[in-house]
């Protein structure tokens, strides 16, 4: 099964796992700290994480799909 993972999608499945470790992360830390959210104008740098991560699977499934294609 592994044999025929090219390694685009082997970054696309472990990026995905990522960013839904950092998504519900996220979520049970707002939960911890509903004060915090007011105050906080800064970035949460765990955020800037989700969203880099989510941006790289954007890209390579874009590369993913222009692959399947040729």
């Amino acid at each position: 099964m592994f044999e025929s993972l090219n390694p685009v999608i082997l970054i696309l499945l472990i990026t995905s796992s990522l960013t839904i470790g950092l998504i519900l992360n996220q979520n049970e830390s707002s939960k911890d700290s509903p004060s915090n959210q007011n105050s906080s104008s800064s970035t949460n740098p765990l955020e800037t994480l989700t969203w880099i991560c989510f941006l790289v699977q954007l890209f390579l499934l874009i590369i993913k799909i222009k692959i399947n294609e040729s």
